[in-house]
């Protein structure tokens, strides 16, 4: 079996009903017990479920390595995943490990030059108000300022500090040769490589489809994803080859294949909302007559932790910016009281406090069920609220070129929820989502409407504006 022009990756490959129908239904029903690695399918894992080790806390690290031996005669690596944990190991291990480690003190220092600097330049320009009209207060503050002084310049946390890290530097020295992770990664079975010929016909195919990918309309980019496409770097081909690896690796074997990967952030593994691409179901089904399940491991190995602890919170979200094109979130305001000034924001894990002083805009006009964007901040004792929380308005009269139609392939009167037909995951609304409330009484399955695509808090499209239909132009939903 060789990887070419009869047997590669095309996600607009001709299929037929008969197959489309059997890959999915497959799937689908296969998906919860091998998400929840039932049965006996190999287990093929990404390179960044085992790069993420060296990040992660050494109790979640014992945590990962016991996965490892419990697992390790369905693991399998493919030559492309083996090549990418053996070429950035030591690399990974500096960045995540040893350099956050010796960086502590040094970040320290400069927490406590940035307070002091914060302080007298608070006392400089209040000086002139403070110790003249409020002389007292002028004094309580150069006392706190050399309070708060004393208490960051004890030398004490610094120095126990600095003996901890040389203690766990000092026990870890040896782990680029003494490596736990790489005594396990040894154990498990890899793929043969492709051939240079194969690697070559790859090289062209995915610069054709990366192409094909980003010059499509926003909309309808998600037909055309491939692995990889989602990537910024320059050599971005590695997801590309490990797909036709495990594609190769299925064939020859007449096997379906778990895929474990934690870059799901990106679009081309899984979607932006985290369900799987039909396509990619469809074409490995139509290439291997087998089923490829890609699944989130940070989701299914819930008992582990993949966290980069050593990464600072900085580091943090210039990753998530580079991941995500937007911090920004979308949802409704679930109860606000104009006249105290304050209301929240409904997300899935705990509604979000927000003040007049978070939002842009005019406070006084807001009311429950308000689409809003926000960002998630935090409080004084870190508890996490709404910030920069502005009003979005979803009007039909104001989009008449994004009013899509479709049909009601779910309602449940009792809950006011349903949902609307739509490719590839059907749209969820609300009753709320409704400006004639009587309108959705009336729905019923099979029934057409109009609607407007928004986000939930999760990032998850959904019908933010529901009507029956009008007479204005519409187009068919996908």
């Amino acid at each position: 079996m060789e990887i070419d022009e009869n047997f590669f990756f095309d996600p607009t490959a001709k299929l037929t009903v008969a197959l489309s129908n059997s890959a999915l239904r497959k799937f689908a029903e296969n998906f919860v017990a091998h998400s929840k690695l039932e049965g006996n399918l190999p287990i093929l894992l990404d390179t960044n479920i085992l790069l993420g080790y060296y990040g992660m806390s050494q109790k979640e690290k014992e945590k990962l390595l016991e996965f490892l031996e419990k697992f390790k005669e369905r693991i399998i690596l493919t030559k492309q995943v083996e090549e990418e944990f053996l070429r950035n190991r030591l690399t990974v291990i500096k960045k995540d490990f040893f350099g956050p480690l010796h960086r502590i003190t040094d970040d320290y220092q400069k927490m406590k030059s940035d307070i002091e600097g914060h302080l007298r330049n608070f006392r400089d320009n209040k000086k002139k108000i403070l110790s003249q009209d409020y002389p007292d207060l002028y004094s309580k503050l150069q006392e706190i300022e050399e309070e708060v002084k004393a208490i960051i310049n004890d030398d004490s946390f610094v120095e126990e500090v600095k003996e901890r890290v040389e203690e766990t530097t000092s026990n870890h020295q040896n782990i680029a040769l003494l490596d736990g992770l790489l005594e396990k990664v040894s154990q498990f079975n890899i793929t043969e490589g492709l051939s240079d010929t194969e690697l070559e016909f790859l090289k062209i195919q995915f610069e054709q489809k990366v192409n094909e990918y980003k010059n499509e309309k926003e909309q309808s980019r998600w037909k055309y994803a491939v692995p990889g496409c989602g990537e910024t770097k320059d050599d971005a081909i590695g997801d590309y080859i490990i797909y036709h690896e495990a594609l190769k690796y299925m064939k020859e074997n007449s096997t379906s294949l778990i895929f474990l990967t934690n870059d799901v952030t990106k679009g081309d593994w899984l979607q932006f909302d985290k369900n799987p691409h039909n396509h990619y179901i469809e074409q490995t089904y139509r290439l291997t007559n087998e089923i490829l399940y890609i699944i989130h491991a940070q989701k299914t190995l819930t008992e582990i932790d993949f966290e980069n602890i050593h990464s600072s919170a900085a580091e943090h979200d210039l990753e998530t910016s580079k991941d995500d094109e937007s911090k920004v979130l979308e949802s409704t305001i679930i109860s606000i009281d104009t006249v105290k000034g304050f209301g929240f924001i409904y997300t899935a894990n705990e509604n979000l406090f927000f003040s007049y002083n978070d939002f842009d805009g005019e406070f006084r006009t807001l009311k429950t069920n308000d689409v809003v964007h926000f960002e998630i901040g935090s409080n004084s004792k870190g508890e996490p609220k709404a910030v920069n929380v502005s009003l979005v308005k979803y009007e039909f009269d104001d989009m008449p070129g994004n009013i899509l139609k479709s049909s009601i392939s779910h309602i449940n009167k009792y809950r006011g929820i349903g949902f609307i037909t739509h490719h590839p995951e059907n749209l969820y609304f609300h009753q709320a989502f409704f400006d004639n409330k009587e309108e959705f009484d009336t729905l019923e399955i099979g029934d057409e409407v109009e609607f407007v695509i928004g986000y939930n808090d999760e990032g998850t499209k959904i019908a933010r504006k529901v009507r029956i239909p009008k007479s204005l132009p519409t187009t068919p939903a996908i």
